[in-house]
C-alpha cells in the first residue's frame, strides 16, 4: 500500500473526545495539491483541527493541508481534531474508508487507494462476550409452539412422497415448501390426487394459526389463511433433519408430532434498509426465505434516504439515474464505505413486483417505506428545479449531519412531488401500508424562509414542526385516498395533524411507543435497545456495529416484552400490533456482515414476536438455538457464534 492513515484517540472526556490523524506517504515520490477524503461516523469540530482545515457533509470529511501541500517521499501528515461524542468503545467507530485525491483545475476528482489501519481507542481489551449454548433438544422449533405433543414414530420422505393437491389458499405455502423440500432432499416434491402430505383448509382456526399433524403415512396441515399455511410449512421444515442418515431406505425422516399454534402478535417484522448500502434482489430473496423459515409475515422496506433512491418511480426517471448512485464525481457524495468509486444501485418495478410476489408465496406481506419531510438529499438533489426553494435560507443540521435534506412545505413542487411518489408507490404495492417515515427532522428548517413562515400565517400554526404534520397530513389523505393506511415512525405525531388512522413505529425507546399507545394510536414496536440488530453484539472492541442506543447481545434481545411494567389489563396493550427488528446499514456493505449482524438475533426477535410471553424461557431457547445452528451451518449462513 503506497498511503497510509492512522487514527488514535488521545484524550476524552464524558462528552468529548480528541484525535490524532496520521497521513503517511510510503512512496519514493512526493505528492503535491492534495486532499484527503475519509469517512467517519461523528461530527468533527471543524473549528478544533490543528493542522490543516477539514469540511464534512454527512459521514464524508475533507482534510485539507493550510499553506505547504507538498508531501514528501517517506513522510507523513499530523493533524489533531476533537469530536463532540462520548469515548468511543468500538473499532468501527473509526474512520471507516479513505482516498487521497491529486487536486486538478476543473475539480475532478481522482482517487489514490489508502489503507485505513485499526483505530487506537486507548483502552484495555474487553473479553468477547460468550453465551454458552445446552445441548439441543429432541425437536429444535422457534419460534416455540403453543402447543407441541411428540407422538412417537417417524414418517419418512421417500420416493413416493407427494403433496396432495392443496386448497387454493394453500397454493403459495406448497410453491416455498417445495423449493426448499428441492434444497434440502435434492429432489423436486410432485403434487397429485394421491400425495401423503395434505394441506386442508379449517374455517375455526384464526389468521396465522396452523394444526399440524405428522403421522407415520401422512402429513395433515389444516388452517384458513395463507399465513396459516406458511406458517405450518416452516414448522415442518424445521423438523427435518439437516444431514441424511444412511441406515434406512428413506434417508430423511421427521418425528411424528402434533402441533397446535398461533402467534401473539398478528404484525411479526424486520426493517431493511437499502439506502446507505444497496442489498440486491437475491440477497433479499435469502433473506425472506429465513423470515418465512422463523414466521415473519413482514418485511419493512426502508427504499429511500439522504444517501440513495432506491426505487425506480416513471415519473421522475432522475431519482434513480441521479439519485440511486454516489461518488467522488456523482452529484451525490460518497458516504460510508466504497468511497473512492460509483456506488449504488435501485430497483426497478420489474424486480419490485418479482420480489412482492416471491415474498407473498412465503407468507410475507411487503411494506415499502418512502421517507419524507426529511432524510430526503437523494431526491433534493435529483430534483433540484422541483425540491429547492432559492429563498430558503434556514440553517439547521441533521442528526447525519447534514444541511440540505428536508423537503419545503412552501413549494408547490414538493406537493407534486410527494403525490406523484406515493400514486406510483401505492400502485404497485399491493400491502394495505405505506410508511412514509418522518423521522429526524432538525431543529432550525423552515425559520427563514418567507415562504414558510406565510403558510404558518395562513394556518394559524404557532411553530415551524407544525408543517411537518401538514406536509404529512397531506401524504396520509393520498394513501387513504389510495384506500390504504399510513405507517410512520414516532415523529410523525409532532405537529398534532395525523389521524389516529396512522400506524405508529417506536424507535428511540419503548415509552414512545407507550405514549402513542395511550394517544390512541396503534403501534409497532421496534426500540433500538432491544431490536436495532446494527447495534454491536457484545462489549469487545472488535465486536461490528454501533452503540449509539448500547449493546445488544442476544439475552438482551430475547428478553424483550413490550409494555411488560404494565398491567396485563392496562389497554394499552391492546394498541400494540406487533414487533419487529430492524437493520440499519451505514456499515453493513456485503453478505458476510449482513448475516452476521443478523443471525442468530433474528431467532430471539421471532420468538418475542409470535410465542405467548408466558412460554419464553431464555434457557430453554438456548437448547432449541443449539439445535437451529446445524441448519445456520448447511445453509451458509454466517452467524455470531455464541460460544
Amino acid at each position: 500500500m503506497s498511503y497510509r492513515v492512522d487514527f488514535t484517540v488521545i484524550s476524552k472526556t464524558e462528552n468529548e473526545s480528541r484525535f490524532a490523524l496520521t497521513l503517511h506517504n510510503l512512496t519514493e515520490q512526493p505528492v503535491d495539491n492534495w486532499s484527503l477524503h475519509f469517512t467517519v461516523g461523528r461530527w468533527i469540530k471543524s473549528e478544533s483541527i490543528s493542522n490543516g482545515s477539514i469540511t464534512q457533509l454527512g459521514s464524508y470529511c475533507t482534510l485539507s493541508p493550510n499553506s505547504s501541500d507538498h508531501l514528501s517521499p517517506n513522510s507523513h501528515f499530523y493533524t489533531e481534531f476533537s469530536m463532540g461524542t462520548s469515548p468511543f468503545t468500538l473499532h468501527d467507530d473509526g474512520i471507516l474508508d479513505a482516498f487521497l485525491a491529486i487536486n486538478t483545475d476543473d475539480h475532478t476528482i481522482i482517487p489514490r487507494a489508502v489503507e485505513v489501519t485499526c483505530i487506537d481507542l486507548g483502552q484495555p481489551a474487553i473479553e468477547r462476550l460468550t453465551t454458552p449454548l445446552p445441548a439441543a433438544k429432541a425437536i429444535n422449533l422457534i419460534p416455540e409452539p403453543n402447543k407441541l405433543k411428540v407422538l412417537g414414530g417417524e414418517f419418512a420422505f421417500t420416493q413416493h412422497t407427494a403433496i396432495t393437491t392443496p386448497d387454493t389458499m394453500a397454493q403459495g405455502a406448497v410453491r416455498w415448501l417445495q423449493s426448499e423440500l428441492e434444497k434440502q432432499l435434492h429432489d423436486a416434491l410432485p403434487i397429485n390426487d394421491n400425495g401423503n402430505i395434505h394441506f386442508q383448509y379449517h374455517a375455526d382456526l384464526i389468521n396465522g394459526a396452523y394444526h399440524l399433524l405428522v403421522e407415520q403415512d401422512d402429513v395433515w396441515i389444516q388452517a384458513s389463511t395463507e399465513s396459516g399455511f406458511v406458517n405450518a410449512a416452516s414448522s415442518l421444515l424445521q423438523l427435518l433433519p439437516t444431514a441424511p442418515r444412511h441406515d434406512a431406505s428413506a434417508a430423511y425422516v421427521i418425528p411424528m408430532v402434533e402441533i397446535e399454534d398461533q402467534p401473539y402478535y398478528s404484525y411479526r417484522g424486520m426493517m431493511l434498509d437499502c439506502s446507505r448500502h444497496f442489498h440486491s434482489t437475491k440477497r433479499i430473496k435469502h433473506l425472506l426465505d429465513q423470515l418465512a423459515r422463523y414466521k415473519f409475515n413482514t418485511f419493512h422496506w426502508h427504499l429511500t434516504d439522504d444517501e440513495g433512491w432506491r426505487i425506480e418511480i416513471d415519473a421522475y426517471p432522475e431519482l434513480t439515474n441521479i439519485g440511486a448512485w454516489r461518488g467522488p464525481n456523482e452529484e451525490i457524495q460518497p458516504q460510508f464505505t466504497t468511497i473512492d468509486q460509483r456506488y449504488g444501485g435501485f430497483y426497478s418495478k420489474a424486480e419490485v413486483r418479482d420480489l412482492i410476489a416471491y415474498a407473498h408465496d412465503r407468507g410475507i406481506t411487503i411494506i415499502p417505506e418512502i421517507d419524507i419531510p426529511g432524510h430526503c438529499r437523494a431526491a433534493i438533489k435529483s430534483l433540484p428545479t422541483l425540491l429547492i426553494d432559492p429563498n430558503d435560507h434556514s440553517v439547521y443540521r441533521s442528526i447525519q449531519g447534514y444541511s440540505d435534506n428536508v423537503l419545503s412545505p412552501a413549494l408547490e413542487g414538493t406537493y407534486t412531488f410527494i403525490s406523484t411518489i406515493l400514486n406510483e408507490i401505492c400502485d404497485l404495492f399491493p400491502a394495505p401500508y405505506i410508511h412514509i417515515g418522518g423521522d429526524e427532522v432538525p431543529k432550525g428548517v423552515w425559520t427563514d424562509s418567507e415562504g414558510c413562515q406565510q403558510l404558518m400565517q395562513q394556518h394559524g400554526y404557532q411553530n415551524p414542526i407544525e408543517l411537518q404534520g401538514h406536509l404529512l397530513k397531506f401524504a396520509e389523505g393520498i394513501i387513504q385516498a389510495k384506500g390504504k393506511r399510513m405507517m410512520g415512525w414516532e415523529e410523525v405525531t409532532k405537529g398534532d395533524k395525523v389521524s389516529k388512522d396512522t400506524m405508529i413505529f417506536s424507535w428511540q425507546n419503548e415509552d414512545a411507543g407507550l405514549i402513542s399507545a395511550q394517544q390512541g394510536y396503534d403501534v409497532i414496536m421496534q426500540p433500538a435497545q432491544y431490536t436495532y440488530l446494527d447495534l454491536a453484539q457484545g462489549f469487545s472492541a472488535d465486536e461490528p456495529g454501533v452503540d449509539w442506543a448500547g449493546k445488544v447481545p442476544l439475552e438482551t434481545v430475547y428478553s424483550y416484552q413490550p409494555f411488560s411494567k404494565l398491567s396485563t389489563e392496562d389497554p394499552a396493550h391492546q394498541r400494540i400490533i406487533g414487533t419487529q427488528a430492524g437493520l440499519w446499514c451505514e456499515l453493513i456493505n456485503n453478505q458476510s456482515r449482513f448475516e452476521y449482524m443478523l443471525f442468530p438475533r433474528l431467532l430471539a426477535i421471532a420468538e418475542v414476536c409470535w410465542s405467548q410471553p408466558k412460554q419464553r424461557n431464555w434457557d430453554d431457547f438456548k437448547a432449541r438455538l443449539k439445535g437451529q445452528l446445524s441448519y445456520l451451518d448447511k445453509a451458509g449462513i454466517n452467524y455470531r457464534r455464541c460460544e
